[in-house]
């Protein structure tokens, strides 16, 4: 008698791999919010055409008021890169612009 294999759910590793990709985001998203210096072992690049704009951790000033700087000096970069001790993380203008809609506001 043939054996039958029992349907096991599979677990649906998108799920985990888009939380793990959020979390970056949250911390990028709360250090503008609080306007707070990075992290010791992060980095914040903003890409714009021919150049790139980046903030080291030891600069001591806040990520929204370098970030207000930047879009007052070169306008709205094309990509934002965002390194944290765990990875990096490239998000594209549709997906940082909500965040820093608040600071363009504040920055015109």
């Amino acid at each position: 008698m043939p054996h039958k294999m029992s349907q096991k759910p599979q677990k649906d590793y998108r799920s985990n791999y888009r939380y793990r990709e959020d979390a970056p985001r949250t911390t990028l998203t709360r250090l503008i919010e609080q306007d707070a210096p990075l992290f010791s072992h992060s980095q914040l690049v903003l890409m714009y055409g021919f150049f790139q704009a980046e903030m080291a951790p030891q600069a001591n000033q806040g990520v929204a008021s370098w970030i207000k700087e930047c879009v007052r000096q070169y306008g709205l970069p094309s990509l934002v890169r965002f390194d944290s001790h765990r990875r990096a993380q490239i998000f594209r203008r549709d997906q940082f612009q909500p965040w820093l809609e608040p600071l363009m506001d504040q920055a015109c």
